[in-house]
């Protein structure tokens, strides 16, 4: 009555029986109702707003029909027809020329308005109160999601669509309410492998009207060579910087680069070469403790150790004597010049007044197991070294005892200088201790020692 139906009101004798039935059905044949109400519905519209009484009374009846057996299939294409049916938006529509899905728990709605439309589907509401219509969505030819699928078929296919605001608050959501869960059941369930599949390829990151690109093109910001080297990387966005940690932990499981690869270090060593970097100083030192500090593998270590990316060491306490090795290259930087050297050949800086005029010195920063020193060619004191590190030491001017009273002040050593008796001692107490010391006996007596004897 409430929706216009034709109903009697008094007992009619003689009557078109067929007419009856077509228009005014009795109240419990409820197919021939659910048909008559379809037909009105088409005439003159049937409105209903979420929480009208009356909807709730005709989904009461029309539950009563058992959509499940198969000669109600009519019924279930009838009753798809009237706007019984809640969406996600809580509005009340009918779903007979769509593809009804029941949106699933757990999943968030935000953002689905941009692609909704571009779908012949519809999502209800899993609370309606159409649920009372049968026992189960599926007799109403509705299918139901799981959160997992939802997301892979169709929230991720339209990523982009949602705004930057919208993405964050998504990703949020699958961080806080869903991964870890969903990660622990990837290894033995289907819908979870490809949900955290899906969501490790997902273009997901970016500012609006930019590309949107997957978690593993970025990089740890944490990191400090990524920091150093920001320009030549893609370091995750400032509006991840919130729940840093959080983020970086996420995002870690998906993809994010938290740490260079062996290739880009090789890159940013020939950069530093090349003097194609800021700070080189700090980048010189920062790649050499990081390269030092993760990798062991002799081929990549070899490899690395012949690019001149280091820079040698200060020596000023040992050059008054007689100037370094020559290093592999000098580049200048806005005026200012810079010694780059390979760590192949060169010597570290513990070993420096035995080597420094033979070999070129480099402070390691880090300490290192001796496999991976040997794996970059970085040499220790060898008896032919040391010999001529002490031959060079004798040619030099201060060999020539005559001239010691007529040194200008700018020959004088300065106040960090290692005293040039104690060089030429570590230089014979190292001689004496190393196999074969014979090489000592078989070499010509040392020039410094007959430079100081009086003429």
């Amino acid at each position: 009555r409430g929706l216009g139906m034709p109903f009697f009101n008094q007992v009619v004798i003689k009557v078109d029986q067929e007419c009856i039935t077509r228009n005014c059905p009795c109240i419990k044949n409820f197919q021939m109702t659910l048909l008559n109400l379809v037909e009105l519905h088409r005439k003159r519209g049937v409105s209903f707003t979420v929480g009208d009484p009356r909807l709730a009374t005709l989904i009461e009846y029309l539950g009563r029909i058992p959509f499940l057996l198969p000669e109600e299939k009519q019924s279930v294409t009838r009753v798809k027809q009237l706007p019984l049916f809640e969406d996600i938006n809580r509005k009340l529509t009918a779903i007979s020329n769509q593809t009804a899905y029941v949106w699933p728990h757990n999943v968030d709605i935000i953002g689905c308005d941009k692609w909704l439309d571009k779908e012949n589907i519809i999502f209800l509401n899993r609370q309606g109160a159409w649920r009372n219509l049968a026992s189960s969505p599926s007799d109403l030819l509705i299918e139901e999601s799981s959160p997992e699928v939802m997301y892979t078929k169709f929230i991720f296919c339209h990523f982009s669509l949602l705004t930057q605001k919208e993405r964050y608050k998504q990703l949020l959501h699958i961080r806080d309410n869903m991964f870890s869960y969903y990660e622990a059941k990837s290894e033995y369930c289907n819908g979870a492998y490809y949900f955290i599949r899906g969501l490790k390829t997902l273009p997901c990151l970016g500012e609006d009207g930019e590309e949107l690109r997957p978690v593993s093109d970025f990089c740890n910001p944490d990191y400090p060579v990524f920091e150093m080297f920001a320009q030549h990387f893609l370091i995750l966005p400032d509006y991840f910087m919130n729940d840093r940690k959080l983020w970086i932990n996420f995002f870690s499981k998906i993809g994010l680069k938290m740490a260079p690869s062996k290739e880009e270090f090789i890159k940013l060593c020939r950069l530093l070469a090349d003097g194609k970097v800021k700070n080189l100083t700090e980048a010189s030192s920062l790649l050499l403790k990081s390269i030092l500090g993760r990798f062991k593998e002799k081929r990549f270590l070899s490899e690395i150790s012949e690019i001149p990316f280091v820079l040698t060491t200060d020596l000023s306490h040992l050059t008054w004597v007689l100037p370094a090795a020559p290093p592999s290259k000098y580049i200048s930087i806005d005026g200012e010049q810079f010694a780059l050297t390979k760590l192949h050949g060169a010597a570290t800086t513990y070993h420096s007044s035995l080597l420094w005029t033979v070999r070129p010195i480099v402070r390691l920063h880090v300490s290192c197991e001796g496999d991976v020193l040997d794996a970059m060619g970085i040499v220790e004191p060898n008896t032919n070294d040391v010999i001529q590190n002490i031959k060079n030491i004798s040619c030099s001017r201060f060999a020539n005892m005559k001239l010691f009273d007529t040194f200008p002040d700018s020959c004088l050593p300065p106040q960090n200088a290692v005293d040039l008796f104690c060089i030429v001692f570590d230089h014979f107490s190292f001689l004496k201790r190393s196999e074969p010391s014979v090489l000592l006996k078989r070499s010509e007596p040392s020039v410094l020692l007959k430079r100081s004897e009086p003429s």
